[in-house]
């Protein structure tokens, strides 16, 4: 991962040299996070235990770095590199028989993150952009912490994988020297390895999906 964004300064710096136009700038994003589950397994020591492993509703987030762009042939290349923190909740319902209470247990995730999309693009009447293109992401921290109290699980734990890659496609537009952007972005692979939850293992395909809201500003 770190020779990947190497390259992509390399290619940036390469590209400039060459570029008909070129320009940079810092930018904020807002986002909203989704950690989606699919294919969730368990294994768990009791036979007679139901247990759910959900997503719930996602909690902002935001993004800030810098990007800058490149034009050249009628197209731009525009890598970033961003500081990110996403949020969001996973609850687990666990009930031993029909007439037992509800054990219900909810980890707030948090992860801190290191973004570097590589987006390609091309500009409309020199004030709309479309664009879509790679986001490699590093792992810089990770925290779970659990709400509620529960005699039986006291330990919430996942193996947050240390990269991974996604996708965004997205929509833009330049008012002099501001930049917005509307995008969204997409897993490509699962960014866990499983999540441990008491003594119960699940293997979810756990997927970071999300809306961003982004305003930069163009030197």
């Amino acid at each position: 991962m770190k020779k990947i964004i190497l390259s992509i300064a390399l290619l940036g710096f390469t590209l400039n040299s060459s570029a008909q136009d070129f320009s940079w700038g810092p930018k904020l994003s807002i986002s909203s996070p989704s950690f989606k589950l699919q294919d969730v397994g368990s294994v768990g020591n009791s036979l007679e235990a139901v247990q759910l492993l959900e997503d719930t509703d996602p909690v902002l987030g935001y993004q800030l770095g810098v990007f800058a762009r490149i034009s050249l042939l009628g197209i731009y290349v525009q890598p970033e590199v961003l500081f990110s923190n996403a949020k969001s909740e996973i609850q687990f319902i666990d009930v031993i028989d029909e007439n037992a209470d509800l054990i219900d247990v909810v980890g707030k995730v948090k992860l801190n993150k290191l973004d570097v999309p590589v987006m390609f693009g091309k500009r409309f009447l020199k004030v709309f952009r479309i664009n879509a293109g790679p986001v490699f992401t590093l792992l810089l921290s990770q925290n779970i912490d659990q709400v509620g109290v529960s005699d039986t699980y006291t330990d919430i734990e996942s193996n947050y994988k240390s990269a991974t890659v996604g996708a965004q496609i997205g929509a833009g537009l330049d008012l002099s020297i501001l930049t917005i952007d509307l995008r969204y972005e997409m897993g490509l692979q699962s960014i866990s390895d499983g999540i441990t939850i008491g003594e119960t293992k699940f293997n979810p395909d756990q997927r970071l999906n999300q809306f961003l809201v982004s305003v930069g500003i163009k030197f």
